[in-house]
């Protein structure tokens, strides 16, 4: 019997293949949809919408203080990773010019628990010695999921309908904050980034800690799970097809729309190795999730510094044989 299965995630270069249907888990008959962060999920979170959805690590480690009330589990499948010194952007003129000069300031991110501002203020915290508790945060939107902001921490939430990320970035244009600590890239003029060569401290940083950001990671509905445990086999399986049909793009620079595609595709290897996007519980991503554990409890959005294996569910997955 096919099970039918609903999964929300970005069509992504390295998942891709599972829209268009080059890949297929095996067994069952997968729909795919495609709403935008926070909406998928806040959909996951509040209403289950979907039996498997690409959730943020933050809002998921957010939702293990209360298991029952939350009924889904990852799995260890990380459909998405970003580097985050590079989206830390100050206003010109606000007298920031080292992470030192952040003590006081006001800085704006999307809400406390996004995982992007959780690995922003933990390696700030960790490499920087930046008191992270002397900023001023300014949420331009809401959680999704309640956490309990230690009293050490002054966060500002604002009373805002719309683009948390347009609010922002009115904000730092108005000089009404000095940062932002962003998701994406900023188009605001008067911002630049807080790291100069941002993409040389991101290499470095990976160089000395073996960590890739996850941000990232796959849920799948508990009523799945238990009715029907087999699944996680063929769904981890898929996501590695899809994901090698992804990299093989980097084998043909020449059909990249960027100019020096080659180049960027080497220096990623030699960098990062052949592939970054590795799924599992390998011991480089045990590391990385231990490191965003760490911050996540530290600063709030975690209950407690929760052992790596007891978050994803793998009673029923072998991936040795993409080890």
């Amino acid at each position: 019997m096919t099970l039918e299965l609903s999964l929300a995630c970005h069509d992504y270069a390295w998942t891709q293949p599972l829209w268009d249907g080059r890949v297929e888990p095996e067994g069952t008959a997968l729909s795919t949809v495609n709403y935008p962060n926070p909406v998928r999920f806040s959909r996951m979170v509040r209403d289950r919408e979907f039996d498997a959805c690409e959730l943020s690590m933050g809002t998921y480690l957010a939702t293990r203080r209360n298991v029952d009330r939350f009924p889904f589990t990852a799995i260890p499948v990380f459909p998405f990773r970003k580097f985050r010194h590079a989206y830390m952007y100050v206003r010109e003129g606000a007298g920031i010019d080292s992470v030192a000069d952040l003590a006081g300031e006001r800085v704006g991110i999307v809400n406390w628990q996004t995982t992007t501002g959780i690995w922003q203020r933990g390696i700030l915290r960790d490499r920087y010695d930046l008191d992270t508790a002397s900023v001023e945060w300014v949420a331009g939107g809401s959680e999704i999921v309640e956490v309990d902001v230690p009293d050490a921490y002054d966060v500002r939430y604002l009373d805002h309908q719309g683009s948390t990320i347009g609010l922002l970035e009115d904000l730092i244009e108005r000089g009404e904050i000095d940062a932002i600590f962003h998701p994406v890239d900023s188009g605001v003029a008067n911002a630049e980034r807080l790291f100069d060569d941002a993409k040389a401290v991101e290499q470095a940083y990976y160089r000395e800690t073996s960590v890739f950001p996850i941000m990232h990671a796959i849920v799948l509905r508990d009523e799945v799970l238990d009715d029907h445990p087999w699944v996680v086999q063929p769904l981890y399986d898929a996501f590695e097809r899809a994901k090698a049909i992804g990299l093989t793009a980097l084998d043909r620079p020449r059909e990249l729309p960027l100019v020096w595609a080659d180049v960027y595709a080497d220096e990623q290897r030699a960098v990062l190795g052949e592939d970054p996007w590795e799924h599992g519980l390998t011991d480089d991503n045990v590391g990385t999730l231990e490191t965003l554990v760490e911050y996540a409890h530290e600063q709030g959005v975690a209950a407690e510094r929760y052992e790596i294996e007891e978050l994803f569910a793998t009673d029923h997955l072998d991936t040795d044989y993409y080890a």
